[in-house]
């Protein structure tokens, strides 16, 4: 398995950043700036809690907090593709195996997943689908999974809260969301668990 340095991802963020503006869909203004926000917030929320469990390596867990959208050097609507499985292929051809599986596994909570939920490219949610049928989840990807629901477009926030705006954003039924919810406050349990403290109180996270 295989990871970048810190300063390797960085220059990977950048590079990322740069080929998506360069492309036929560039990021707006406020895009680019919200997605910089999200990146490196879940980056420093992931170090954050890995350091605290004493168990895990932080400098890892920064680095796949950072690139764990790296999919967006495509944009999702315009080229129907969905980021997960972009930023999967991305990383595999840089021989980041280990950031490859968070770029997937980052969104799906469940292996066996509901298709349905899901708006973005059906051929690639197929695939992603068929790929992590073949993952054993670590906690690493429960880490990213909880890190990245846990910072709304920059803001860091409660589960709720993240889950509410993902809901209004693709306009998924709450029936489909709740279920997603439990799963993730399950999440935070098992964080809370290994790290002895509220995730939410060590993160300055009011349950809003």
């Amino acid at each position: 398995m295989t990871c970048p340095t810190r300063e390797e991802a960085k220059e990977i963020f950048e590079e990322f950043i740069s080929a998506r503006n360069s492309s036929e869909f560039p990021l707006t203004k406020e895009q680019e700036e919200t997605l910089r926000k999200h990146c490196n917030c879940v980056a420093e929320i992931a170090c954050k809690i890995a350091e605290k469990t004493g168990t895990m390596n932080s400098e890892k867990a920064y680095v796949m907090g950072l690139l764990h959208d790296c999919g967006r050097i495509k944009d999702e609507k315009a080229e129907n593709v969905f980021h997960g499985f972009v930023g999967y292929e991305y990383m595999m051809s840089k021989g980041y195996d280990e950031i490859a599986k968070i770029s997937l596994s980052h969104s799906f909570y469940k292996k066996d997943f509901d298709i349905s939920i899901y708006s973005q490219s059906h051929q690639d949610i197929l695939k992603s689908k068929q790929i992590i049928s073949e993952m054993e989840y670590d906690d690493y990807d429960y880490l990213l999974q909880l890190s990245d629901i846990l910072n709304n477009m920059g803001k860091t926030c409660s589960i709720e809260y993240r889950f509410r705006s993902i809901s209004e954003r693709y306009n998924i039924p709450n029936e489909k969301i709740l279920p997603m919810i439990d799963l993730l406050n399950e999440r935070k349990r098992y964080f809370d668990k290994k790290c002895d403290c509220d995730i939410y109180q060590m993160l300055g996270i009011k349950e809003v």
